[in-house]
């Protein structure tokens, strides 16, 4: 269960609530929980304890994509930078994360992220490697921990006006260096350090694509871009000295054969929205969410918030299946066990043809009181629980809606099974004088020539030589893993 943005922003307003009667919201490796003392980043081994914890939440919370030719293709081009440090403090792993926004970041003590969006996005090893080097250099000058201490410094102050800014001066200096880090860990390993440069470039193009659609959140969010850096980077590019690796042959070609067949945007594997409505093929279900609410999948709960966010509603699946009222209980007792809940209705009802027990609860907390619904329903193999959650004042305005969800749970048809579709990237070969629309007629490209030009880094009206391989999206038939 997951999609590539995250309206669950909005759900964090019922954080409270959500971590009393969800196991899906775990903590993040570098927040202290209530009770608990901040671990400090103050040596390489504290950053590898913490980066090892803090990773096991990604992957749970994100997702690692099950692709070993992926994985292996982003560790193989890591394993080639880390020959280019002097001093190797942390063992680094390199993991590919199911999301589709492209982004990349790294824990401290050596874990690095890349996402699939990334990859699809890249147009080169070189591209890649830059940004790979990147991370790195970020895990090596242990800048996780610099910003810790600059933050606890500043929680003794009055943070004011000139404090901040020194702050965001602070991690504009740490980006610098690690564009500079990377583009020189990519030379020494035989990529073009320009690739720094056109990945910075391309992937502006596709935030300004996404204006008037909802904003993918990306390696800007997270690395400040700007033309100056653009620029900048491809000046360092130009003044250093490195040679290319002949064995690495076309950096180009090499890259987009590796990612042929990637999924694109939503992956069925691991359910998808169609409309209101989600629909897991290989786990045999659908579930409709309340019209125009903004909708979310992770790797742990898919959900919706309402637009103003005072209203939640989400589907887990971390109990077996069993006696669904027995289930509720316990669920209950541990709650009570974290927060003040009173329990106001426990009752048995049907979801479909299936036996389902629904529990309402009130959680009170310094901020007012919650009203939540939660619904058990045992279903192959797993009781799946579906929690619609508001405040107490909004209770009855929310309410109807909040249970249509839980009702609406049932199995998908033979005719909804056979009409799932996945999006997949596909390599083609262009003809010569063939423009992206001539492309799209003859390929059965998906993509609009503006979204094919971005992803392949060129201009709209580009016209190929004939002979390059040119990135595209074909929408297929989705068969589950199982399926005869």
């Amino acid at each position: 269960m997951r999609r590539g943005h995250s309206s669950l922003q909005r759900i964090a307003l019922c954080c409270g609530l959500l971590l009393a009667l969800s196991a899906c919201a775990s903590n993040s490796g570098g927040t202290a929980k209530k009770g608990q003392r901040q671990i400090l980043l103050s040596t390489e081994y504290d950053d590898a304890r913490v980066g090892a914890e803090a990773s096991q939440s990604v992957a749970a919370q994100m997702g690692v994509l099950d692709d070993p030719v992926l994985h292996a293709y982003v560790n193989e081009i890591g394993r080639k930078l880390l020959r280019g440090l002097p001093r190797r403090s942390f063992k680094y792993e390199f993991s590919v994360i199911d999301q589709w926004a492209p982004n990349a970041f790294a824990l401290p003590g050596g874990y690095i992220f890349i996402s699939r969006g990334l990859l699809a996005l890249a147009n080169s090893e070189d591209e890649l490697a830059c940004v790979i080097g990147h991370e790195i250099t970020h895990a090596d000058r242990r800048h996780s921990a610099a910003q810790q201490e600059l933050g606890r410094r500043g929680s003794f102050l009055k943070i004011s006006p000139a404090f901040r800014a020194n702050v965001a001066a602070y991690g504009r200096d740490m980006e610098r260096e690690a564009d500079k880090g990377g583009q020189i860990l990519a030379a020494a390993a035989g990529y073009d350090p320009m690739g720094m440069s056109t990945f910075l470039a391309n992937l502006g193009q596709v935030e300004r694509l996404a204006v008037g659609h909802s904003r993918m959140r990306s390696f800007l969010d997270t690395h400040p871009g700007s033309q100056e850096r653009a620029a900048a980077n491809a000046v360092r590019a130009i003044e250093i000295r490195w040679q290319r690796d002949p064995a690495l042959g076309d950096v180009h070609s090499a890259h987009l054969r590796r990612i042929d067949g990637m999924a694109l945007e939503q992956r069925p594997e691991a359910g998808l929205f169609v409309g209101d409505r989600f629909l897991h093929p290989d786990l045999d279900f659908q579930l409709r969410f309340p019209s125009g609410w903004p909708t979310s999948n992770s790797n742990q709960t898919v959900g919706a918030s309402s637009p103003k966010g005072d209203a939640v509603v989400f589907l887990t699946a971390d109990t077996p299946e069993g006696d669904p009222e027995l289930l509720a209980t316990q669920f209950l007792e541990a709650a009570q066990q974290n927060q003040k809940i009173e329990q106001l209705d426990s009752r048995p009802v049907k979801v479909g043809h299936l036996d389902a027990w629904r529990l309402e609860v009130k959680a009170s907390e310094s901020r007012g009181s919650m009203i939540a619904n939660i619904t058990f329903i045992p279903y192959r193999g797993a009781t799946w629980r579906v929690t619609g959650m508001s405040r107490s004042s909004d209770a009855e305005k929310y309410r109807g809606r909040l249970l249509g969800t839980a009702r609406s749970f049932r199995p998908l048809t033979q005719e909804e099974r056979a009409g799932i579709r996945s999006s997949r990237m596909r390599i083609a070969t262009a003809k010569a004088g063939e423009g992206f629309a001539a492309l799209a007629k003859r390929t059965g490209n998906a993509w609009d020539p503006g979204t094919t030009a971005v992803y392949n880094g060129v201009f709209v009206d580009h016209r190929y030589r004939g002979g390059e391989l040119v990135k595209l999206a074909r929408i297929e038939r989705y068969v589950p893993p199982d399926a005869p």
